[in-house]
């Protein structure tokens, strides 16, 4: 990966964890200091790259099913830098199509464990030799973030097959703020 905005990402200072998602680590700061996970990056490296902030309640199911600021890209090849991949077991419990999230009072994703999807990575905008596609991504298997190109996610029960292919809107309706 050539060094641009996404490079400082490849710090080992960023240790993986589970449960620093988004809601918990606002901040590259709060990210090394106490840990990170693939959703928070993909928010961390969308605020680098676009200059703006996903709602911190989007978390890896959220973001994989959010229309309002992302759109679905048909297939890898249309691929832009910054363009996410979701991902998630090729034969899950339960499809995506039934699969009905239960969330607690403050909005935390109760049974994520029975959610086909487990993983997102973000698409660098580079491609090794064979055209393969280069995703950033945080994972336990490597304890950081790291790079992997697009064929070795298909290694991993967790990573075997993409759910959805999206790409963050940067013409996004703000909602309007009535002061009272």
């Amino acid at each position: 990966m050539t060094v641009d905005v996404l490079q400082g990402f490849l710090d080992p200072a960023y240790v993986y964890n589970f449960e620093q998602g988004p809601n918990r680590v606002s901040s590259e700061v709060d990210a090394r200091l106490y840990g990170i996970n693939c959703v928070t990056l993909a928010h961390l490296a969308i605020r680098r790259l676009f200059d703006r902030e996903l709602p911190s309640n989007l978390h890896c199911y959220e973001m994989a099913t959010d229309e309002d600021y992302l759109e679905t890209i048909e297939s890898p090849e249309l691929m832009e830098r910054g363009d996410l991949i979701w991902f998630g077991y090729a034969n899950p419990p339960q499809s995506i199509e039934d699969f009905a999230p239960i969330y607690d009072s403050e909005g935390y994703l109760l049974n994520w464990r029975d959610s086909p999807i487990k993983h997102v990575a973000m698409y660098t905008g580079e491609q090794q030799q064979d055209g393969d596609f280069l995703m950033l991504h945080s994972t336990h298997i490597e304890g950081t973030n790291t790079v992997w190109p697009l064929s070795l996610f298909a290694k991993y029960k967790r990573y075997e097959r993409i759910y959805r292919i999206g790409r963050f809107k940067t013409e996004v309706e703000q909602p309007i703020q009535v002061e009272l």
